[in-house]
């Protein structure tokens, strides 16, 4: 098993820095492929438990949202999808009368969490400095995860959420946040090195904030996992699982990331 992870992984983390590097078209065609195979296996997880979506509703609004992104308009395209799903939905179930008020509140909820929270890449990639900043979601999700495990072994004693994730510690969290930080900071140091001048403190904050982030996006899919009776969304990566078991931090550090750095863009 441990092979097949790391062969997923040789294959998949250079997919992945490559689609940060090249951006544009690449980027587009990734968080949309991401957020459909993801709100397939969220679906497809409800669905153990006898919770019935409209699934084809479901695909149809995330692929207009993405075919917006392509539009030259200037309304808000997160605001129009979510009124959008919360309308046509209760339309459609009035006149079909096939569901009921949860399982339409569900429906909902993946469109919101899955390709709204991920669409927060594209975002990120028109502010300024939006390049650089684009790494920001990965590189903490990824050391807060690498940190947390490191220091849950070495130290971690009092459990974090043992009801939803038992093998979690508090220690291992905090370890997480540190190690977030300091990669952030690091990283930051290398970028005003290179010309770009956005303040540490900016990293070290965002490192800080996406690294809390990233682990409650982590409980939020084991949440989801432990609720429907699932051990992974899926096994379309080799000894990883499904999309949302990998990408589960990074629907909560994008935004995080965008919301900070429109807050702060003329400081930095």
């Amino acid at each position: 098993m441990l092979k097949i992870r790391l062969l997923s992984a040789v294959f998949g983390v250079p997919l992945i820095i490559a689609v940060l590097y090249f951006r544009g078209l690449f980027l587009y065609i990734f968080v949309a492929a991401i957020s459909l195979v993801g709100l397939y296996e969220f679906y497809r997880a409800l669905g153990n438990i006898n919770i019935n979506t409209n699934r084809m509703f479901g695909y149809i609004a995330v692929i207009i949202y993405f075919i917006m992104f392509r539009l030259p308009i200037t309304f808000d395209r997160p605001g129009f999808i979510i009124a959008f799903s919360v309308m046509a939905l209760f339309t459609i179930d009035i006149i079909a009368q096939k569901h009921n008020i949860m399982e339409i509140s569900i429906n909902i909820l993946g469109i919101a969490y899955i390709p709204f929270l991920f669409s927060h890449l594209l975002f990120i990639e028109k502010l300024k400095y939006g390049s650089i900043i684009l790494w920001l979601p990965f590189v903490a999700a990824w050391f807060t995860d690498t940190f947390a495990y490191f220091a849950g072994i070495l130290v971690g004693r009092v459990r974090l959420c043992p009801k939803i994730s038992p093998n979690k510690t508090v220690e291992g969290a905090l370890g997480g946040i540190v190690g977030s930080v300091l990669v952030s900071i690091i990283a930051g140091v290398i970028i005003n090195n290179l010309g770009i001048d956005i303040r540490i403190m900016h990293f070290a904050i965002s490192g800080f904030l996406c690294s809390i982030a990233s682990e409650v996006g982590d409980l939020a899919a084991s949440y989801i996992k432990r609720y429907t009776g699932i051990k992974d969304f899926g096994n379309i990566i080799p000894g990883h699982g499904g999309i949302l078991d990998r990408f589960d931090s990074i629907l909560f550090t994008a935004p995080v990331i965008y919301y900070y750095f429109a807050l702060v863009g003329e400081l930095i």
